[in-house]
């Protein structure tokens, strides 16, 4: 094989190569601890019961683990894409799957654009790792599930057909986009802003009339039709009491600071390279991130599924550029080892995930006889599926069709009864909310009950049927 034929090769594989190793340094590690039950009930209990119970019949079920109509919380309809997953698998495991593809699929718009011939296959490559490597979008993933997290998709395709001028495809994606979550129709506004005044007067107006519109039906129509939504602006604001000056002094913080930075600083050697090339981005899209900064900025929410489709819309920036000028070597070597770098905590998940299941992460062990014992409890509650459940917080996905599932410390009523309990015992399980040692004390005053029928209650679970009140 000649030296052409193995270059040419070689820049063939880097692509899927990138998309082999975000699969083994990220998405298998999260699904195996998925299947060891490691994650707490917010947020993957709380999607994994709207996507159990989303249906025609029921377009806006009642979440018992967050105590509210799933749509009444966020306004994430693109939630339905993923419902016929359901079909074919356990709804855990559906919304794993949809995230991790509208993930993969954010590359899809660079693929095509590179197909096209508009975009070279190391600048493909380069896009590529910061999307599925930058440390917001592996944060992200390692915190399943969100469809925040899923509007990378629609970013990076908002970015191709906003470069190509194609009003309809842009509009499509927008909707798209909006219905990931309702912070994202705010773009929209920005968006039309920009638009009109760059002279493109239809576009601008079909742009903000779809904006608009979400906006209104969210934020004054929706409660209307849903009944009372969960207001989440008071998350933005000063507490009561609390002056500008401490206000701005938190968001400000060292830790607020660091973790921004952290997010930014893999694409520090395409910046250098553009200032040095003398280019500059376009303003309008760099207009269209300060809604999402200063959502994260006053809500001090930088982590988590936070940061993915922010950081999916920082990369877009570089779109032109690289359109352009085919990236040199020492960005492509920099920029990698950055991502490497912010990575660390990551990739030694991973590996410990990988090579000592048994113990770690500590909380939820892959050992033979506390997986076998969690399972088995988990049949009682397939075959009784009727009453009150009250759950531990890493076991709320593992029954979220039930009408009744609750978790404990979780948001529902001090009042309730329940007819059923099921926790792991310390130290594994999640525990969460609750301070240490307060499940130890649960679990002896619900064996104690005077209506208490013990189930299982050996080294790893207790379940127990019967009248519990306590829960947190």
């Amino acid at each position: 094989m000649t030296e052409p034929v193995r270059q040419r090769w070689g820049s063939l594989l880097v692509l899927p190569g990138l998309v082999l190793l975000w699969l083994g340094l990220v998405v298998i590690p999260v699904w195996l601890q998925a299947a060891r039950l490691c994650f707490a009930s917010y947020d993957l209990g709380i999607y994994t019961q709207a996507l159990a119970r989303l249906s025609l019949q029921d377009p806006n079920p009642w979440l018992s683990i967050r105590q509210v109509h799933i749509f009444a919380d966020h306004f994430d309809p693109v939630l339905w894409l993923a419902r016929p997953l359901v079909m074919v698998l356990p709804a855990k495991w559906a919304g794993l799957v949809a995230e991790g593809a509208f993930v993969l699929l954010s590359l899809a718009p660079l693929v095509w654009l590179q197909a096209k011939g508009q975009l070279d296959r190391a600048s493909t490559a380069l896009l590529g790792a910061l999307l599925l490597f930058n440390p917001g979008t592996t944060a992200a993933l390692t915190f399943p599930i969100h469809p925040t997290t899923w509007a990378m998709l629609p970013w990076t395709w908002l970015a191709v057909v906003y470069g190509l001028k194609r009003t309809g495809w842009m509009l499509a994606v927008l909707v798209l986009l909006f219905a990931c979550k309702e912070e994202f129709p705010f773009v929209g506004l920005m968006l039309a802003g920009g638009l009109w005044l760059r002279g493109e007067r239809r576009a601008a107006l079909a742009v903000f009339a779809l904006s608009a519109a979400w906006l209104a039906f969210v934020f004054v129509g929706r409660s209307g039709f849903l009944g009372q939504t969960v207001n989440y602006t008071t998350r933005l604001l000063p507490e009561p009491g609390q002056g500008w000056g401490a206000y701005l002094g938190d968001r400000l913080a060292g830790k607020q600071l660091s973790r921004v930075g952290t997010l930014l600083v893999a694409f520090v050697p395409l910046a250098l390279w553009g200032w040095r090339r003398k280019w500059r981005p376009d303003p309008l899209w760099l207009a269209l991130l300060l809604p999402m900064l200063a959502i994260r900025f006053t809500g001090m929410a930088w982590r988590f599924q936070y940061g993915a489709p922010l950081m999916a819309a920082v990369a877009m920036v570089f779109l032109p550029l690289l359109r352009l000028h085919r990236p040199p070597a020492w960005v492509l070597v920099t920029t990698g080892l950055l991502l490497f770098t912010t990575n660390d905590n990551t990739v030694r998940a991973a590996w410990r995930t990988l090579a000592t299941p048994e113990a770690f992460p500590a909380h939820c062990p892959a050992t033979g006889p506390r997986l076998a014992s969690v399972r088995h409890a988990l049949d009682v509650l397939a075959a009784n599926p009727g009453g009150r459940v009250l759950l531990e917080g890493n076991l709320v996905a593992e029954v979220g069709a039930r009408d009744e599932a609750y978790a404990v410390g979780g948001p529902q009523s001090d009042d309730l009864v329940y007819d059923w309990v099921l926790v792991e015992k310390p130290p594994a399980g999640s525990v969460w909310p609750l301070p240490a040692g307060r499940m130890e004390e649960l679990v002896s005053a619900w064996r104690s009950g005077p209506d208490t029928q013990v189930l299982i209650d050996d080294a790893h679970v207790f379940l127990a049927r019967g009248r519990f009140t306590a829960s947190r």
